[in-house]
């Protein structure tokens, strides 16, 4: 009996702590920060594709709707070296958009884009944790933007000083 009580204690400790990946929103979330300009490539066509007309972007997309976003919290750990952000798309319940955070301090800019998710009435970004290797100090604005395939939006400027 006592066998059987220490493998069942270890079969719902494993199974609940395998659990939490599931319920952690911010698992892999961010991406490393870019610094502007960033050099985009699009990739050329091959010898071997074809070219066939297409009917124009404007023709077919939906024009997206203006939605606007809101700074919930922002902080600047130097301890932990970085800036934290956290902002959401207010009265707007979607998945699948990505959340932009651009950060000017002098002449540095830095930008980091990170995953948004569908909440019960609105729609959150993952955190922004930008390092704050490279930014110098004194005064920084910064925006956060929003894009999906039906929204687009951003904040007005907000100001943020780093020690």
């Amino acid at each position: 009996m006592k066998k059987f009580l220490i493998t069942t204690a270890v079969v719902l400790s494993t199974l609940t702590l395998s659990g939490c990946q599931y319920f952690y929103p911010n698992w892999g979330a961010t991406s490393a920060p870019t610094d502007e300009p960033s050099a985009s490539s699009s990739p050329e066509p091959s010898a071997s594709e074809t070219s066939e007309p297409t009917p124009s972007a404007s023709a077919t997309e939906q024009p997206k709707g203006q939605v606007g976003l809101r700074v919930l919290s922002t902080s600047v750990d130097s301890g932990a070296g970085q800036i934290t952000v956290i902002a959401e798309v207010a009265d707007v319940s979607e998945d699948g958009g990505n959340c932009t955070l651009k950060l000017t301090s002098g002449s540095v800019t830095k930008t980091l884009t990170v995953k948004a998710e569908s909440n019960v009435t609105d729609t959150q970004c993952y955190p922004f944790n930008l390092p704050l290797t490279g930014i110098p100090s004194g005064n920084a604005s910064f925006t956060v933007s929003y894009e999906s395939a039906d929204s687009i939006g951003a904040t007005s400027a907000n100001s943020l000083v780093i020690p």
